[in-house]
């Protein structure tokens, strides 16, 4: 039997009766069965459809802040193709040399269009949620795919919209996606050797990605735990993530991280600005201060307590059959996320902690939880009963079918209230992420709208503006000569303006 014939026969296996107990007290179930569908359609479609949109209105081909960097790797490939040592040399305290290659392809082909490259940051985030969705229903076929549309309201918020319109960030998009994909992988039914050095490699393309690849790592022992793998996997696992680590610090001289006790040495300081960050998934700006917004903390004191009681209810105990490992793996790397961004930014101020970027993977652990809650917790009396169901089907000794369990949350049980918090967090984030991450959206434009008209203008304008529009952390010598070096390659929105030389007449384009 091949292995997806064996994948097919499992699911029908868990829709069995004797597998599934069907609720009917769902409301889903008392639905008409197109009004589902249309629902699932729009419960979809909308978020993806809402973040193609403000893509599409507010992006621009224009060079801006860390891009400027990617200049650098991109004159040293006219060169060398692959010029391996800026490719692989440090960007703060990230590797980002997988990013470099697809920075480096993107110069060869549509001379750097920052646009193109943000569109291929959707196509990841679109290709992430995808797996991570089928990941759990793989596992939890019962549950209708009505209820995995909040995962997109979340993925695909627009809160995000500073990640959604900076190509740079492209490197956070790829880690995401070889999250998704080694999660996919690591938690197939039956675990192939094939397989597995897949995930490795995702895990490696993760890694060399940004310095949040390396949770890739701690979460794929997650699911090697929660699946029962086999020892020599473990093992593996563990000398692949030494190697990868070993190689990503390796003559790891990074200039950034001048202060990396900053979060030890004010505890107080230190857990008010993790909390800012997981509760900022609403996107409101917050200016330095002595004090952050209470609120927002609060917002994320409760996700973390949620998620805290999640890892206890749920991670203690091994469900080798269910759709919740993926959430726990989810909430973790969310939880751990926001650990090293609190290390790496806590000297900048509150401020730092409700930039719009951190949002993407912040929003994982809400994910997680929602994604968690689908199905009830496995209690200790109910271990053999699945084991048992397991087998009650005949199939060979190591090919047993996965009996899903009814996500009986939603009618009832013990954890009534968390079901109710992590809902309404989602209905908050929703409805206040727009509010907030819309005006957001727009402010952006208009400051890159300047942008275009100072890059375009570069010589006839003062340093302070260049530095300010630009990249206010590099002098303004230095960005006239990155310029430059993009003009002559006619890179970024230098393609369309020296074809029409459009650079040679600044007062053309004086109005943008």
């Amino acid at each position: 039997m091949t292995e997806h014939a064996l994948e097919r026969r499992i699911t029908r296996s868990a829709r069995r009766p004797e597998h599934v107990n069907l609720d009917r007290s769902r409301i889903v179930d008392r639905l008409d069965p197109k009004m589902v569908t249309l629902l699932t359609v729009l419960g979809f479609g909308l978020p993806v459809a809402g973040y193609l949109v403000l893509l599409s209105c507010y992006s621009l081909n224009v060079i801006v802040g860390d891009q400027w960097n990617d200049i650098s790797v991109i004159n040293g490939s006219y060169a060398h193709f692959f010029d391996w040592s800026s490719m692989w040399a440090l960007h703060g305290e990230n590797r980002i040399f997988f990013p470099n290659i697809i920075v480096v392809l993107l110069a060869h082909t549509v001379h750097y269009n920052i646009q193109v490259e943000e569109y291929l940051s959707a196509v990841m985030l679109i290709g992430a949620t995808a797996l991570l969705i089928w990941a759990h229903k793989r596992r939890s076929p019962s549950t209708p795919w009505l209820y995995y549309c909040p995962v997109a309201i979340l993925t695909f918020s627009i809160v995000q919209w500073q990640n959604t319109l900076w190509g740079f960030q492209m490197a956070w998009f790829l880690v995401l996606l070889s999250l998704a994909v080694a999660v996919v992988l690591l938690d197939k039914v039956r675990l192939t050797w094939f397989v597995f050095f897949a995930a490795i490699g995702a895990g490696v393309v993760g890694s060399y990605s940004s310095l949040q690849g390396l949770l890739i790592w701690p979460a794929g022992l997650i699911l090697l735990y929660h699946r029962r793998r086999a020892w020599h996997f473990f093992v593996a696992w563990i000398v692949a993530s030494s190697a990868v680590i070993f190689g990503y610090f390796y003559h790891f001289n990074n200039p950034a991280g001048r202060y990396p006790y900053a979060m030890f040495k004010y505890p107080l300081v230190t857990a008010k600005f993790y909390l800012l960050l997981i509760g900022d998934v609403i996107g409101l700006p917050i200016n330095n201060g002595p004090s952050p917004n209470l609120a927002v903390v609060m917002f994320g004191l409760l996700i973390v307590i949620v998620a805290v009681v999640m890892l206890l209810a749920y991670g203690l105990r091994r469900d080798e059959n269910g759709g919740s490992p993926v959430g726990l793996v989810l909430i973790c790397v969310g939880l751990v996320f926001a650990v090293t961004v609190t290390q790496g930014r806590i000297i900048f101020g509150y401020n730092a902690a409700s930039l719009s970027r951190y949002t993407t993977f912040d929003l994982l652990v809400l994910v997680g939880l929602y994604l968690t809650i689908l199905e009830p917790p496995l209690r200790r009396r109910e271990i053999p009963q699945v084991k048992a169901a397991a087998r009650s089907v005949n199939f060979e000794a190591d090919q047993e079918p996965v009996p899903s369990r009814t996500p009986a949350w939603f009618t009832h049980g013990r954890f009534r209230w968390i079901r109710a918090v992590v809902v309404a967090a989602v209905a908050v984030q929703l409805s206040l992420g727009i509010n907030y991450g819309l005006p957001g959206a727009q402010g952006n434009f208009e400051y890159k709208s300047m942008s275009v008209k100072v890059l375009r203008n570069i010589d006839h304008t003062g340093d302070g503006a260049v530095q300010y529009y630009l990249d206010i952390f590099e002098p303004a010598s230095w960005i006239r000569r990155q310029a430059a070096v993009a003009e002559e390659h006619r890179l970024s929105l230098f393609d369309n303006a020296v074809s029409s030389g459009s650079m040679k007449k600044p007062a053309e384009t004086s109005n943008g």
